[in-house]
């Protein structure tokens, strides 16, 4: 099934378009919230309203600005984030922390390794990585990475964009990108199309 014919299916509240794209992207859409929470329960809650969200908003699809996939990845991560900045998520993260070592890290890295993404984000230089570690892997907005980091938010801002017209420069050399797992990829395709 293509992804036009799914949105189809969603549009006219098909409940079967929703299960394919559950089964085909809920691995990849957590692989990316779960990287901002660092909670396995909240991550879960997190799925499903990204979910909602998306079968809800459909209308606001347009296919000519984006890939379906990037689409909902920027739900995912938006609603992560949000997630994150409620009073909500410190009480649960006292409560049910996640110690990534123990849970899935090891197959995020493998998985990420395999399409070699740390290769990628080495070429850059440390300041450059270190903002993007901030935004995409901790969820920090572009003002708390400022704060965070100590440097002005003209700077941040910067150095982002630097960072992906810098990804997106070498990537287009990749002649390998896609012999890794889906999680990886999407997490390096929705940095660089942001």
């Amino acid at each position: 099934m293509d992804n036009s014919e799914i949105v189809r299916l969603i549009k006219l509240k098909d409940e079967k378009g929703l299960s394919y794209l559950y089964d085909n992207y809920s691995g990849a859409l957590n692989g990316i919230i779960i990287r901002i929470l660092k909670s396995e329960k909240l991550s879960e809650e997190v799925l499903q309203q990204t979910f909602l969200k998306i079968w809800n908003k459909i209308e606001l699809y347009d296919e000519s600005k984006s890939q379906l996939f990037t689409w909902m990845s920027r739900i995912a991560r938006n609603t992560a984030i949000d997630a994150k900045r409620l009073k909500k998520y410190e009480n649960v993260k006292n409560t049910y922390s996640l110690d990534l070592t123990i849970h899935n890290k090891s197959d995020i890295q493998m998985n990420t390794s395999s399409i070699d993404a740390k290769s990628l984000v080495s070429k850059l230089d440390a300041k450059h990585s270190e903002v993007l570690d901030c935004i995409y892997l901790n969820g920090y907005t572009q003002v708390e990475t400022a704060k965070h980091l100590q440097i002005p938010l003209g700077t941040v801002k910067t150095r982002v964009r630097q960072s992906i017209l810098t990804l997106r420069e070498i990537l287009k050399n990749e002649k390998v990108l896609f012999a890794g797992s889906f999680t990886a990829i999407a997490i390096l395709i929705t940095l660089l199309c942001l």
